[in-house]
């Protein structure tokens, strides 16, 4: 591991670190995609509101419009997510706050969150109470917000777009590793991971692509381009970086190339310099034009980083805030273990890898974007999942894609 990382653990645990390097041996420094990938797998999730009838009936009235959202919010969105901490059987999801939409928690719907071996798991009372823009204090309950999201905002978020769900479980997950974004230079590469939704872009000729039920899990790298405080940018946003990124990866893990989580994605490349329109986004082809911006001096104008670029909310002082709202929660900043890298371990094809990519400089250096769909990580229907008979079930039905146990796909 980087010697900055061994040192910040050591003095973050007290020295812990020597007993837990016994019980599993640390991932080094520098980690391939495939072994980000496997990280990714294993801890980023899947987070919906219940399909209820309603829901299902906005959709087919919406889905062909592009122009619904400006008159309605009460269409589906799923996002995405990381497990970043475990006390006993209950789970902490770090996303961001807009993937939880006022209106949806004034309806008080329940929320799915769907975890690497295929389970959905139901999050009921999800509404804290605190409407948009929040008020009174934060309580400590299954969601907890940082920021919220309303339509009815002239930026639709305020505060922090930021938040951590949980849930409860017999199963064992793997949790990420909490990083420290300072701890990431300007042209490292950083790794994005999530589920797109693929219903939110057009078709080559333009068209909204209509009702999808694959989904298929996402990671993209690029290098870093620029950095500020998470008071500097806008709600929270201070980590930027050239990707391939979609509609639907929001919430997803940011990773250093160590592994660590050092931002939570929430702003694509591909809304800029063009209206995006909710439900119908611009091809993400189209923000590579601007690719020469990455080696100019203007990479430092917040105006320009935040115009320009893919973003994430920066986690700098995360652990701090989470314990100012009284919320008690004990997060892993211990380096990935190669026993749990190994575990959902695959081969990318450098061809795969290959594929769409872009190469500029920044200072000195070649440095590549580019993306991977995993093959193996994957949902066959995500309607059928997320209905509300489903979430209801006793038995959740995991189906082959069973990563932790590694039960063969067809």
């Amino acid at each position: 591991m980087k010697l900055n990382h061994l040192i910040r653990t050591l003095f973050q645990t007290g020295g812990v670190i020597v007993s837990s390097c016994l019980a599993a041996t640390p991932a080094w420094a520098n980690l391939t995609v495939e072994q980000i990938n496997s990280i990714a797998r294993q801890t980023t999730v899947l987070i919906a509101p219940a399909l209820t009838q309603d829901l299902l009936q906005d959709l087919e009235a919406n889905r062909n419009n592009p122009l619904a959202n400006e008159s309605s919010e009460g269409v589906w969105n799923p996002g995405s997510g990381v497990l970043i901490a475990q006390q006993d059987n209950q789970y902490f999801v770090l996303t961001v706050t807009h993937n939880f939409k006022q209106s949806h928690l004034d309806e008080n719907l329940a929320y799915g969150i769907r975890t690497s071996d295929g389970r959905i798991h139901e999050v009921k009372a999800v509404n804290d109470g605190r409407g948009c823009p929040l008020e009174g204090t934060v309580k400590q309950q299954p969601l907890i917000r940082f920021g919220c999201y309303s339509r009815y905002l002239p930026s639709r978020v305020a505060g922090l777009d930021l938040a951590i769900v949980s849930f409860e479980s017999e199963q064992a997950y793997p949790v990420a590793s909490l990083g420290n974004p300072e701890q990431v230079d300007w042209g490292e590469r950083v790794y994005v991971s999530g589920w797109p939704d693929p219903e939110k872009e057009r078709t080559p000729d333009g068209a909204c692509r209509g009702q999808i039920e694959r989904r298929q899990r996402r990671l993209v790298w690029g290098p870093l381009t620029g950095k500020l405080a998470p008071n500097q940018g806008q709600n929270g946003y201070g980590i930027f970086y050239f990707d391939y990124t979609r509609p639907g990866m929001s919430g997803g893990p940011v990773f250093d190339s160590d592994g660590f989580v050092v931002g939570v994605h929430g702003r694509g490349s591909n809304d800029k310099g063009q209206l995006l329109k909710q439900y119908c986004a611009v091809e993400p082809k189209q923000i590579y034009e601007s690719a020469d911006l990455a080696a100019s001096p203007a990479i430092f104008d917040p105006t320009i980083l935040h115009s320009k670029y893919s973003s994430a909310q920066n986690l700098q002082d995360f652990p701090q805030r989470v314990n100012q709202v009284g919320v008690d929660v004990t997060f892993n900043q211990l380096p990935p273990d190669q026993e749990m890298i190994q575990r959902a371990l695959i081969t990318i094809p450098e061809r795969e890898i290959a594929e769409g990519t872009a190469d500029f400089e920044i200072r000195e250096d070649a440095l590549r974007i580019g993306g991977f769909d995993d093959p193996d990580d994957q949902i066959d229907n995500i309607y059928e999942g997320f209905q509300l008979k489903n979430l209801l079930r006793d038995e959740p039905s995991p189906g082959c894609r069973f990563l932790l146990l590694g039960d063969p796909c067809d």
